[in-house]
């Protein structure tokens, strides 16, 4: 038996700007949502660096990060809770 292969994403190769340097990022999904995901890591990374421009880059990317995971738990609970309202609604 012949095995078919799945249909591969195409991967991109996006060139963006993080926090005021340039990156060329290579990723599936299309070049506006690599775009798009550059300008959401940029909106955490910039404040941080513009907040402390003399702190190493990698330690002002743990801070944005940081303030990522702090927004991504957050959102979580609040999906949490509104599922349990949901859920409590369809009894």
């Amino acid at each position: 038996m012949s095995k078919q292969s799945e249909p591969r994403e195409q991967t991109h190769s996006v060139r963006v700007r993080i926090a005021g340097d340039e990156y060329s990022i290579r990723g599936k999904g299309g070049p506006e949502y690599i775009k798009r995901l550059a300008k959401i890591v940029d909106s955490y990374l910039s404040p941080v660096v513009q907040r402390h421009p003399n702190l190493p880059r990698n330690r002002a990317s743990i801070l944005a990060l940081m303030n990522m995971a702090h927004d991504l738990e957050t959102q979580k609970q609040e999906n949490q809770e509104l599922m349990e309202l949901v859920a409590e609604v369809e009894k």
